[in-house]
């Protein structure tokens, strides 16, 4: 909207501008940034709940915006700063380097902090009702497993894997994105198969061959919730709310709009009544969405939302329960998604389940997203712990692959529990470092589980629940536990803070 009226605002003087989702300013080069540096306004105020979301470069473009020259240029920032911070947080740096790090992280933090008001959500959670977060790890269907594998050995992403020079940018993300839409359901894939199976571009050869993986009976618009392991277990989950909560309702988010339609077919084949927001919805309608939903009388039981919709404005309190269908490379989209139910005049406990295919890209994406959160708290939120946040190449590599284990990421922690959901035991020994180096090795544990967001440290405070436990102490799970690999769960509330 400034875009569009730039020449008229150009001609006016400003007091103060404020910006909120300021984030979205992370890069100074983007057109928008630099339409709001031009304003002849020397008083600028920057609203973020997310100031590092990426890298630490995001934090500083954001800070060159609300304070000109304070950390000098930008190439003296990556030398005294950002270098020598993600050089400490890596996995083999020595203690010089360590020491050095956390000096400058604390220095950073001093500097900007005289200019920084940090609020966060630990001051409304006294008030709030408890939490329960699940991250929930799914087993692939034998189907999402067959084509997974397919898909791992084609010419296309091995091409990738060995830095072809004729592999471009677009081809990796197409070939992330195919994983991806097989982790939500193999009929995505499917659609994509016959759309471009032509082969005539890099995506189109991506899915030369794949046809023939599929039953020859498959067909996308014949609806089967049993080719997909996490929709195995959301049809699980929805059916047990339905029958132990009968007036709980449920919010339902996405990343992908095709990813919302495949949801929505499932409201319609088990019978359910919903509502959806996501792009395509007019703006005059959205809040009147939202208040039909929230409130008392509402028919509705399932609220099916696009996470890039909305705005941090969007509160469901009419909804107890909230699903995370996929995960996102961004860490801050999932902390807002997970917390549109979990918002003042939330009445009821507050269940939060965020699913993962086993051994996928998606649990691979979740460790990355455990590494931005730490970094966060290098600089913003110090003294709330920071691992490491960098991927070797071979972690890269690892990004495709498919492991066979209930859980990787439970594996990378080196965690010696009895995997049933006790409490973790203080000064566990540590396991031998593994084969395979990882982001998520322990480093000594420089945080605590009172941390804001999910880090390597409050990880390992979460309860540990493997798919064959007794149970998982949760009764909406426990009907869907045989097509769960593992779980971690958390408990927030407000006797803790």
């Amino acid at each position: 909207m400034l875009l569009r009226s730039l020449e008229v605002v150009q001609k006016l003087e400003f007091g103060l501008v404020i910006c909120d989702e300021g984030h979205r300013l992370k890069n100074s080069s983007i057109k928008t940034s630099s339409a709001l540096s031009g304003l002849s306004c020397t008083r600028r105020v920057i609203l973020t709940g997310t100031p590092v979301q990426n890298d630490l470069q995001e934090f500083y473009a954001i800070i060159e915006f609300v304070n000109p020259g304070i950390l000098g240029s930008s190439a003296a920032y990556r030398k005294v700063y950002e270098e020598p911070i993600l050089r400490s947080r890596q996995p083999i740096c020595t203690e010089e380097e360590r020491v050095l790090g956390e000096e400058r992280a604390a220095e950073l933090s001093r500097l900007t902090g005289l200019f920084i008001l940090r609020r966060t959500q630990e001051i409304i959670n006294r008030y709030l009702p408890p939490r329960l977060d699940w991250t929930v790890f799914c087993s692939p269907s034998p189907l999402q497993r067959e084509l997974y594998q397919a898909l791992l050995s084609h010419r296309v992403i091995r091409a990738c894997l060995l830095g072809s020079t004729q592999t471009q940018t677009h081809t990796h993300l197409a070939c992330i994105t195919s994983l991806k839409k097989l982790c939500n359901h193999p009929g995505l894939l499917y659609s994509a198969v016959q759309e471009r199976s032509d082969g005539g571009s890099a995506e189109g050869s991506l899915y030369e061959g794949l046809r023939g993986v599929f039953p020859e009976s498959y067909s996308s618009g014949v609806f089967s919730t049993a080719d997909s392991g996490k929709l195995l277990v959301l049809s699980d989950l929805l059916t047990t709310i339905r029958h132990l909560s009968p007036t709980d309702r449920v919010v339902l988010v996405s990343n992908y709009t095709q990813t919302l339609d495949l949801l929505q077919d499932l409201c319609v084949h088990l019978g359910y009544t919903y509502c959806r927001l996501d792009g395509n919805t007019p703006t005059i309608q959205r809040q009147r969405l939202v208040d039909n939903f929230n409130s008392p009388h509402s028919a509705h039981f399932l609220f099916l939302l696009s996470s890039k919709a909305g705005g941090v404005g969007l509160n469901l309190i009419g909804a107890s329960h909230l699903v995370l269908y996929d995960i996102d490379w961004n860490p801050a989209n999932d902390i807002q998604a997970m917390a549109r139910v979990w918002r003042d005049g939330q009445k009821k406990t507050v269940h939060i389940y965020r699913l993962l295919t086993a051994g996928t890209i998606e649990e691979r994406i979740f460790q990355r997203q455990v590494s931005k959160q730490g970094l966060s708290g290098t600089v913003v939120d110090l003294g709330k712990g920071a691992e490491h946040t960098s991927f070797s190449s071979n972690e890269l590599r690892d990004l495709f692959s498919l492991t066979d284990t209930p859980c990787l990421t439970h594996d990378l922690l080196h965690c010696s529990c009895s995997m049933d959901g006790s409490a973790p035991e203080e000064g566990e020994d540590e396991a031998p470092a593994s084969d395979r180096p990882c982001q998520l090795g322990r480093q000594g544990d420089r945080g605590g589980a009172g941390q804001k967001h999910l880090s390597m440290s409050e990880l390992m405070q979460w309860r540990h629940f493997a798919g064959d436990t007794h149970t998982f102490r949760d009764a909406y799970l426990d009907h869907a536990r045989n097509h769960i690999s593992f779980a971690f769960q958390s408990t927030i509330s407000h006797s803790t803070q």
